[in-house]
């Protein structure tokens, strides 16, 4: 009898633990940060960072020397960097890891000038 009591206990803490490990990986986080930069490697000032994912939708600018840097929730997502005078850049399936940082460099192209329709 004592050994079937025994046995239960183990068993309940080993669910309590599975269901404590699983609640923490839900709310683990990660980082993103990176510079951005033009096509000669100069820093792009107050360019918009857009990121969305699952109920997330998170936005800042890059600082004064081209750097952002934000805290997410571990999963995937969609990354969209835009500024004047550049072309947007998009990148579709960003996975950030819990405790983990995801460091990005983004080039931006300069974008044609307004009215002028870009040759095929």
């Amino acid at each position: 009898m004592k050994f079937a009591k025994v046995l239960t206990l183990v068993t309940f803490l080993c669910v309590v633990a599975v269901l404590l490990v699983e609640a923490q990986a839900k709310n683990a986080t990660g980082k993103i940060k990176g510079t951005i930069l033009d096509a000669n490697d100069a820093r792009v000032v107050n360019a918009v960072v857009r990121i969305y994912g699952g109920e997330t939708k998170r936005g800042l600018k890059s600082n004064s020397e081209g750097q952002f840097e934000i805290s997410l929730p571990a999963g995937y997502y969609e990354f969209t960097v835009e500024a004047n005078s550049f072309r947007r850049f998009v990148y579709s399936s960003l996975k950030v890891q819990p405790g983990q940082t995801e460091m990005i460099n983004i080039h931006l192209d300069v974008a044609p000038p307004k009215g002028l329709v870009p040759a095929s």
